[in-house]
């Protein structure tokens, strides 16, 4: 080995190291957004069902047709996600006599990503879920 050429191993290895650090911590970073996008959509999932079963009562009662009533829908749909206890940014629900539409948003927490990107612009997850009331005789 040449004499110039000691120490430049752990240069190499260093180096190295230094870019495994950086790639684990946006893996993880990743793996961190997709895990709440994932529970986002569950959340959903879950409320949408809730506030499809928010059928008017007097409707049904007077003519047997199944229409969802806005109010309770939301209402319902409300209720499944504050059950849930998740830390969501925004709840949109959109309900009509024939169907539910949910859209949550939530803020991801950056670790290692944080460092290289804007904090004033965070990362945000967005999921929807729909669903329609259904007449089971």
């Amino acid at each position: 080995m040449r004499e110039s050429d000691q120490g430049s191993v752990t240069i190499w290895v260093l180096g190295l190291a230094l870019l495994l650090l950086v790639f684990g911590g946006l893996a993880l970073d990743y793996w961190r957004a997709l895990a709440l996008q994932r529970e986002l959509a569950s959340v959903a999932d879950s409320a949408a069902v809730a506030a499809a079963s928010g059928i008017d009562e007097e409707v049904y009662r007077s003519s047997g047709t199944v229409v969802l009533s806005p109010e309770r829908s939301a209402a319902l749909a409300d209720a499944a996600i504050a059950w849930q206890g998740l830390e969501i940014s925004s709840v949109s629900v959109d309900a009509d006599a024939d169907s539910v539409t949910i859209i949550l948003t939530a803020q991801v927490e950056l670790g290692l990503l944080g460092v290289f990107v804007d904090q004033d612009q965070p990362l945000v997850v967005r999921a929807e879920a729909s669903a329609v009331p259904v007449f089971v005789p």
